[in-house]
Formats: C-alpha cells, structure tokens, sequence
C-alpha cells in the first residue's frame, strides 16, 4: 500500500512538473524565435545603413513582441515601440475603413458616383468620369495615373482647402481606363476620397481619423502628418545618399493626408491591425469582415492587398515616404500578424520590411538586400556621368581646336554634322528629365526627393547633355561663319 502510495505521489508530482516544463520549453522557443526576428532586423539595419526600426508581432488578438532598434534621430534618442513612425500608404486603410463606416452609417454607398457628393470631380472627359464610383476609388480601378497621384507629392501646401483643390486639379487628367476595369494604383484616388470624407463630414480629415480609429482604439502615440501637442519623439526621416543616411525630416501637403499622412508607433499599429483582423465593432465595418473573409485571390480592395503566399492568405500593405518605409502584413488563416517600420528610404533602402515581416509570419524568405533595379539605375548613372563627362571635355576641347581651321564638307553634310549630334544630346537630356521619371510613375522633382543621389545623377547628367549640345552647335557654327568669310561666294558654290 506504501509502495502504491509513493508512486501514486511520484506519477502526480511528474504531472505536476510535466505542463511547466513543456511551458518553459515554448517559452525558450518564442524567445528563441523572437531573438532570430531581432537578429534580423538588426543585421538588415547595418547592411542597409538605417539608423532605426520597430517591429511587433501578435497572435490571437494579442501583442506577443515588440521591439525598437537603433536612433530615432540624429541625436541618438532610441526607438521605442512607442516611438511613432511615418506608415505612409498604410494611411490608405484607414481612409477606406472610414468610408465603409459612413456606408454603414447610411450616409454614403460605395456604388455611388463620386459626382453625387462632389459635383464638381471631373476629368478632362466629364462624361466619363461621371461613372467613377466611390468603389473605384477605394480599389484604384477609376483609371487615374499613377503620375496624377504623384504630381503633388513634394508639395507642402497646408490650407484647410488642400484636399479641394487636389480634387479640382484633376479636371486636366485623362484616365487611362474606363471606370471599373483595370488595376492602376494612383494617390488621386485617395486624395479624392479625402475630400470626400471633409465632405460628409465637415471636420478635417485629420480629426475625423483620431475621433473615429484613434480614440476609439487608445492609439495614443498617433496622429496625421503634424502631432496634436509640442514635444512628441518621433522618428526622424533620413534619406539614403548612396547608401549613407542624412536626416531630412519630410512632412507632406495635406493633399497627401488620406494617401500617406498616418504617423503611428509600432504598437499603436499593432493595436490597429489586431482591431481590423479581429472585427473589433468599435471600428470595423461587417463590409471589411466580409471583405477579408471572401477575398483569397490576389486582389486589392478597400485599402488591402490580399495574396496567397505558400497556401496562406496573405493580407498586405506596404508604404513609402521620403525617409521612411513600413510595412503591415497578416496571416488571415494562422491569426497571426506583423508590422514594421523603419526612418530611412532611398534607391538602396533595400527590403528590410518584407524580409523581417515574413520571417516573423514563417513565411518564404525574401532578399533584403536593394534592389538589382535600383542598384544598376543608381552605378550605371554613375558610370554615365562619368562616361559622358570624359567624352564631353575631348569633344569640346577638339572642337575649339578646329574652328579657326578651314572646313570644306558639302553643305548637307556640314549642317548634318552641326545639328545631328546636337539633337541627339538634347533628346537625351529630355528623355533623363521627362521619360525616366514617368517609367516609375512620378515627375522629376519626386525623383529628387525620394532618391535624392539619382535625382543629383539624372540632373548632373541632363546639364552636362545640354550643354555639351549647345557648346558643339555653336562651335561648329563659328567654324562655319569663320569658313565663310575666307571663302568667296564662287569658290563656296564650287566648294558645295
């Protein structure tokens, strides 16, 4: 009897021991794990020269890790999870979410035309943008440009009537597709979608957001663009110049507020996407429940980016401000979701946000280092430059050597020779100012500002193209004169 007794007690004190251990293993587990996303994010950091990051991690509706790393600043104050970040088009959920609420309300539908609360949103075919739809907004199928979304984007504009006039501008532009037809993500959509919102709503933009998604949430390290209150630490934007971080402190036009002007900490943003990916009724519309439920195709809609990654329904939006990139990402099928964020941006900012994002979800790896695209534009300028320059110099150093020399071509030729190459320069420099910049769906002046060491390549490029054109052509056009005030009128015609 003892002897059942003793083992009786030994088989429940083994029970006793055996649920912590296994607690303890899981736990050296998560840390282990959290230690490798670290790990990560910190060795993506000094690879890419950002000075800060932020990312947290949850499951099941709740925080499980959240970490800061690096500067927020010059000054060397340290990113915390409630150090708040630019999430630049992360924004643009919140602007739908918004829109959906007012649906919900029964103050709007989406299938409304926008004309029907904006009378005067127009574009150069009023006909046929009469059809856009709020929707088509929402999911960037009204067929504006990408360039019509960005030609405002280094404007600093700040007037209460900012989001009006983004509208009013578009009367110019020509939609590249009908209404309803074709995928074409554009800055214009949301900007109107802003306007929209003052419109219904008549607050400001920036107001609406912290009444209906801030406050409601408790995101207190958040706001749009400019913070509520003096002596806010948040993370200072730096651009990349050839791989080298310099502050410089961005903040755009309120054009810009529903398309980019969210200014978040990681944790808030956390609280934000656990808000939505759970349904939370305090914000979350049942059209976006729905949304999330029905959509597993790759598709966008209503501010998401939905994929199927490695069998898994991937819900998604990435962003981009001057100095800034950010990304939030759930796995709608494990319940499981990241969000990161990092001051620091430029045409070698490389994937740091993807890389840390879908390690932390355990999905398929991706290459963190920059782009090959950007790699080659931003050398292969470089060597341009450098090419163009050493041809420039020889060519007008040997052309100031011959224009006292006698010149004795037939007049087609020597006016060939005079304009030929010097249009070709000129089409050169236009195509580096007009073409290269729209390929990527921008002006110039966007260019310079988001990738300021190719926009200094491109611009030295274009001057030195110009130049060199009109230096050759007028060089050859003193050579020409000078020949023909030594020559004779009969010899010139015996000469031609």
């Amino acid at each position: 009897m003892l002897r059942y007794m003793l083992i009786t007690k030994v088989i429940a004190l083994m029970l006793a021991i055996l649920p912590a251990q296994v607690l303890a293993q899981n736990e050296r587990s998560a840390v282990t794990s959290f230690d490798e996303i670290d790990a990560l994010a910190l060795m993506g950091l000094e690879q890419l020269n950002a000075p800060g990051a932020a990312i947290a991690i949850f499951e099941n509706g709740a925080i499980v890790h959240q970490k800061g790393f690096g500067r927020s600043g010059d000054i060397g104050s340290k990113v915390t999870p409630q150090t708040p970040f630019q999430i630049a088009s992360l924004t643009k959920s919140f602007t739908a979410l918004i829109i959906l609420q007012l649906e919900q309300e029964g103050r709007l539908s989406i299938s409304d035309p926008v004309v029907r609360h904006i009378p005067y949103f127009r574009t150069s075919d009023a006909k046929i943008s009469n059809k856009i739809t709020i929707r088509n907004l929402m999911n960037h199928r009204s067929g504006l440009s990408t360039l019509d979304g960005n030609r405002y984007q280094t404007s600093q504009y700040r007037g209460k009537d900012a989001t009006e006039r983004a509208v009013r501008w578009l009367s110019e532009a020509y939609l590249e597709s009908a209404p309803g037809t074709n995928f074409n993500y554009s800055n214009a959509n949301y900007a109107t979608l802003a306007h929209l919102i003052e419109t219904i709503e008549q607050k400001r933009y920036e107001d609406v957001v912290r009444e209906r998604i801030f406050s409601e949430l408790g995101m207190e390290n958040s706001y749009v663009q400019l913070p509520d209150q003096a002596g806010v630490k948040e993370a200072k934007g730096h651009l990349l110049w050839f791989g080298h971080p310099f502050e410089d402190h961005f903040i755009a036009s309120r054009m810009m507020v529903a398309s980019g002007g969210v200014t978040t900490s990681i944790e808030d943003l956390a609280i934000y996407l656990i808000a939505v990916s759970e349904g939370d009724p305090r914000i979350v519309p049942r059209s976006l429940t729905r949304s999330w439920i029905e959509n597993r195709k790759r598709a966008y809609e209503f501010g998401w980016e939905h994929e199927i990654i490695d069998g898994q329904h991937i819900i998604f939006h990435d962003g981009a401000n001057p100095g800034f990139r950010a990304l939030m990402m759930y796995n709608f099928d494990a319940r499981k979701g990241a969000v990161f964020a990092m001051n620091a941006s430029g045409a070698l900012d490389g994937n740091l946000h993807y890389g840390v994002t879908r390690f932390a979800l355990d999905l398929p790896s991706v290459d963190i280092s920059p782009s090959k695209l950007f790699t080659y534009l931003l050398w292969g300028s470089t060597a341009m430059l450098i090419g163009l320059s050493i041809a420039c110099g020889f060519s007008i150093r040997r052309l100031l050597r011959l224009v006292s020399q006698p010149w004795r071509p037939g007049r087609i030729l020597r006016w060939s020779t005079m304009i030929i190459p010097s249009l070709a320069l000129a089409g050169y420099a236009f195509g580096l100012w007009f073409y290269v910049p729209r390929s990527f769906g921008v002006n110039f002046s966007a260019v310079n500002l988001f990738t300021p060491d190719l926009g200094l390549l491109l611009m030295l490029q274009i001057a030195i193209a110009s130049a060199w054109a009109v230096l050759r052509f007028v060089a050859l056009l003193r050579r020409l004169k000078t020949h023909k005030t030594e020559t004779s009128p009969i010899q010139d015609r015996q000469i031609s």
